[in-house]
């Protein structure tokens, strides 16, 4: 799940499972759902993203955790172990706040929050490193170097004395020296061995919710500390007058950076900083480092429409790392290159809040991520513009629909996400529909191997050997390769039969493994009953599914799974998965984007098909399919005219026979060539209008 927190009094999501964030970041909390805002209203604000692939039919594994409290109350949570963990650090109110991560080399890691690093005088760094980020160095005898001192003056904006933050590595051996210096009032002293050191001065301003809204960074790659006196660092933050401003075709507002700062020493070590800032960034031009080596790369940065804009859209936009720092940091924007994708996004016709906001940001294996929110009303229309991605980053791309809480006070929402890349290719268009109902449990159908946090797809019914997967994308909309997670309650059951014999039976499951299953031909059958219904929704609020599956241990070649894809059935094995023929259906449903139907009649367009991941899986022809449609809650069952409309395609029509407002059950029920069948039924479908 992701966590978030609103400049205004938006809607504010669950706990976040982990985040990798540095200067500026902004991110989680526990607060309730608030008023909505006006029509007319845009937020702005970053979102930490879980570092935990999404297991489309499983949830995610729970990653260690650890918190604890940092010197300035501050408390630090890490998720995992060593420097690519993932880190989230709230205030004691359990408002996310924004912090700096400073990784200079895989021995050391510090965490210092913002609120810390504006209070230089009482900056110890030492107690910011956390042990939990950090590999333990092997034991060694402790080498002693001839210290000198270097004296490091901070100036602002009007040339006098200034905070400031120093990161300082020894570029001859960064093992000799690396730690962050707090620079107070415009000064700082300490004590270093002689050689050649690089810097980078951070100046911070932030605003008065706590983002960061204006951040200056200064390097200096190359200079000596010399023994025999005083050796002085001046950092200007008047030298930092490079703002980055990609040129976006349309107007645009810069929301999210992403700064990825590498320093490699003479040794060949690197350290990294990474900024990620909501707000206005500036820089100091370099020229390349003379010893070791220097990268610098905008490696995410977020734009999206100025507020009041009846045009939504936003600008996802990476850039390749350079060996230096330009003085131009308007970086060209290359249209051909960008994949454009056109976003819809539907609600539920008995939302009363209305609100939806879509996230799309960087994330980085290394790093972690964030993810910039736009909140608008919906139903909505926006336009994703998104660059390929660079490096290990990719990006990830969600859309919420915030719901209405009970009294409990806890958060609600649906949460949709893409199953597979953003990036579809340089000049390519793409149209997509979050949230087109019904919303129902479905294996899917996935073109791309990576997913959205850039783990690899899972498979979600796949067999090897005597060992047996069996599960299903809980929530799904109209989109065969989209998942969705319920921030709020929900509650399910799974049974397996194997040859009409229980197998296995849990609640809250949605998917299992079978190991020790006979090799021979059988009949697998899964049960699956969700209840959404305590979910403040209107529309899709249970699902009942029936699934039969015809199972040989003799693989098909046209169903073994492409590699890119994981199969948890293998486990070591080296033997190839083979996909099972499990049904699918696909809903394209005649409703409006509030998923209502007008007139008097209702037609759906019904694909039934087979798990598939990229062109692999079950090619068996559907043999018929039928749709029932019922006014009165499941009572009464009135048929709908179904006609095949070409191979594995089915066109349904119904009369509406129920007043507006109304919200109809749908049982939709198909079989294929192989003997396999499945029923769904979904309790209050779409809407009448």
């Amino acid at each position: 799940m992701l966590a978030r927190t609103r400049r205004g009094p938006i809607l504010a999501a669950a706990t976040a499972l982990g985040l990798t964030a540095a200067a500026g970041a902004a991110g989680a909390t526990g607060a309730a759902a608030a008023t909505a805002p006006a029509a007319s209203t845009t937020a702005r604000t970053a979102t930490p993203v879980s570092a935990t692939p999404l297991s489309p039919n499983r949830a995610p594994a729970a990653a260690a955790a650890q918190t604890s409290t940092l010197p300035n109350g501050d408390r630090v949570t890490v998720t995992g172990t060593g420097p690519a963990a993932s880190v989230t650090v709230t205030a004691p109110n359990g408002k996310s706040v924004p912090f700096t991560r400073y990784a200079p080399d895989a021995h050391h890691t510090y965490i210092i929050p913002a609120s810390a690093a504006a209070d230089p005088a009482n900056l110890v760094p030492a107690q910011y490193l956390v042990p939990a980020l950090s590999t333990p160095a092997a034991p060694a005898a402790t080498p002693f170097y001839p210290m000198v001192i270097l004296q490091i003056n901070a100036l602002g904006l009007d040339g006098k004395a200034a905070d400031a933050v120093t990161y300082l590595q020894n570029t001859d051996d960064g093992s000799k020296w690396n730690a962050p210096i707090p620079v107070v009032n415009g000064i700082a002293r300490v004590a270093v061995p002689a050689g050649h050191y690089s810097a980078t001065t951070g100046f911070t301003t932030n605003d008065p919710t706590g983002f960061s809204a204006t951040q200056r960074l200064v390097t200096q790659l190359d200079f000596t500390v010399t023994a025999g006196g005083v050796t002085t660092l001046t950092a200007d933050e008047r030298t930092a007058a490079s703002q980055i401003a990609p040129a976006t075709p349309k107007p645009s507002v810069g929301g999210l950076q992403y700064l990825i700062y590498g320093r490699t020493d003479s040794k060949g070590v690197t350290g990294n900083l990474v900024v990620e800032n909501l707000g206005s960034t500036y820089v100091a031009p370099t020229a390349t480092a003379q010893i070791g080596t220097f990268s610098y790369q905008l490696a995410a940065w977020i734009g999206t429409n100025p507020a009041g804009s009846s045009d939504l859209y936003t600008y996802a936009l990476g850039f390749p790392a350079a060996d230096h720092i330009d003085a131009d940091q308007n970086y060209p924007v290359d249209t051909s290159k960008l994949t454009t994708t056109h976003n819809t996004i539907d609600t539920d016709a008995g939302d009363p809040v209305r609100e939806g906001e879509y996230m799309i940001g960087p994330y980085s294996p290394e790093y972690g991520g964030l993810a910039d929110t736009q909140v608008f009303p919906i139903p909505a229309h926006l336009t994703s513009y998104v660059s390929a991605p660079v490096g290990d980053i990719s990006w990830t791309q969600q859309v919420m629909d915030a719901l209405p809480s009970p009294n409990s006070g806890s958060p609600s929402a649906l949460l949709f996400g893409k199953l597979g890349g953003v990036y579809q290719g340089p000049g390519k268009e793409v149209w997509r529909t979050w949230g087109h109902g019904p919303i129902t449990p479905q294996v899917g159908k996935f073109k791309d191997t990576a997913g959205p946090f850039s783990g690899p797809i899972q498979c979600n019914s796949c067999a090897d050997g005597g060992t047996v997967d069996l599960g299903l994308v809980p929530i799904q909309d109209s989109n065969p390769d989209s998942y969705a997670q319920l921030l709020g309650w929900a509650t399910a059951h799974l049974t397996v039969y194997r040859d009409g014999t229980q197998v296995f039976s849990q609640d809250n499951a949605s998917g299992t493994e079978l190991t020790g299953q006979a090799q021979q031909p059988g009949t697998y059958r899964l049960v699956y009953d969700q209840d959404l219904s305590q979910f403040p929704i209107t529309q899709s609020t249970s699902t009942h599914t029936d699934i039969t599956v015809p199972y040989t241990p003799a693989s098909d070649p046209a169903s073994t799974l492409p590699s890119g894809y994981v199969c948890a059935a293998q486990g070591t094995g080296t033997t190839p998965c083979s996909i099972l023929p499990v049904l699918d259906l696909n809903y394209q449903l005649a409703t409006d984007d509030t998923n209502t139907s007008h007139g008097p009649v209702t037609a759906l367009d019904l694909t039934v098909g087979h798990e598939s991941y990229g062109s692999a899986g079950s090619q068996a022809a559907a043999t018929g399919a039928t749709v029932s449609v019922s006014f009165d809650k499941g009572a009464t069952w009135t048929a709908a005219s179904v006609v095949p409309a070409g191979q594995n395609h089915f066109v349904a029509l119904w009369k509406n026979g129920a007043a507006k407002g109304a919200t109809p059950w749908l049982k939709v029920t198909a079989t294929d060539a192989l003997g396999g069948s499945i029923s769904q039924t979904v309790d209050n479908a779409y809407t009448i209008g």
